[in-house]
């Protein structure tokens, strides 16, 4: 059982992201298994991590529906983690392999956004995006919308997974770390200072007394730029966390956005919200055009991360998606 490893494939998974910068790096498991909890639309997440120095790269699915499929114990990981490469730099890529179902191969197109060692977004599809299911990616990534799709990437399987290769390990200097480097650059000058004036005991002693003057008068306005920038993040944290006490959209609004995004006569047969950030939308129509229901749903500034699921009637569709959090949609919101 030990040496059995199931790859769970992209489209299987839904995406998250989390900032864990806040959380004791002893308690960053607890907190991250939580958080998929609260997202997943399903009562039995599991999930895999990459993470970016305490930032994290999350994808999860539900553990009864992959060990219906595996058939057999195995350890699940997510198949994402082991394609594509470690970012050279910030980079927008669009990686393509073929997954293996059981009924033959099936194309997987993923884009990723990574910023400073970060992944910040993901999105996949089963055929190479049109431009109008990448605006509304690029949109929700904090993208160019105007840019053009890039052309895929052959992304073959690793033998080893991303997180296991470096990647997304970030080196960032909070307010403590910049003061230790101004300590180390001090120090680094008074042996200078040192080597260089050996024979001068009175001259190096002048010249570390005015250093230290010199280093003293510079850190005044560099702990007063950092006393104001932790005050700013203070600030925005408490925006976002009243922010967040707000629904991302009221159940009247929804039901509106949904009847005038989807294609083709169809019917609703139920309406579910398993998290105040989820949803879960059952629709009875003929010959349905999932694609061009995914992409429509997916150009909405409310919803995001659509996953289309089978409902187990012919003539039913069943959709999952997130709702676009409410201060994504402020952000997003044109000027007036």
């Amino acid at each position: 059982m030990g040496g059995t490893l199931a790859l769970v494939g992209r489209e299987l998974c839904l995406f998250l992201v989390v900032d864990a910068s806040r959380v004791p790096p002893k308690q960053r498991a607890a907190f991250i298994g939580h958080a998929v909890r609260r997202a997943a639309p399903f009562p039995d997440p599991e999930h895999d991590v990459l993470w970016c120095g305490s930032h994290a790269a999350i994808w999860y699915w539900s553990r009864d529906r992959v060990r219906e499929l595996v058939g057999m114990p195995a350890r699940p990981r997510a198949e994402a983690l082991y394609r594509g490469d470690p970012p050279a730099g910030d980079t927008t890529e669009l990686l393509a392999w073929e997954a293996i179902t059981p009924d033959g191969a099936s194309p997987v197109f993923e884009a990723r956004v990574w910023r400073k060692g970060a992944l910040l977004a993901s999105r996949w599809w089963s055929a190479p995006p049109e431009q109008a299911a990448w605006r509304a990616f690029a949109r929700g990534a904090g993208l160019d919308a105007s840019a053009s799709v890039p052309d895929p990437t052959p992304a073959p399987l690793r033998r080893r997974s991303l997180a296991e290769a470096g990647a997304g390990r970030v080196l960032a200097l909070d307010a403590s770390g910049q003061k230790r480097m101004i300590a180390v650059v001090a120090g680094g000058l008074v042996l200078m200072l040192l080597a260089w004036q050996a024979g001068s005991l009175a001259q190096v002693t002048w010249r570390i007394q005015a250093l230290q003057r010199e280093t003293a008068r510079l850190s005044e306005p560099l702990e007063a730029v950092i006393d104001a920038r932790e005050r700013a993040e203070s600030a925005r944290a408490r925006i976002d966390t009243a922010l967040a006490l707000w629904p991302a959209a009221s159940q009247t609004r929804l039901l509106a956005e949904v009847k005038r995004i989807t294609p083709g006569n169809w019917e609703l047969v139920s309406w579910h919200q398993p998290a105040a950030d989820a949803l879960d939308v059952r629709l009875r129509m003929a010959n349905a055009d999932v694609p061009a229901i995914v992409g429509a749903w997916e150009g909405s500034p409310l919803l995001q991360e659509v996953t289309p699921a089978s409902s187990g009637r012919p003539d039913e569709i069943r959709l999952q998606a997130r709702l676009t959090p409410l201060q994504v949609q402020l952000a997003e919101a044109p000027a007036p």
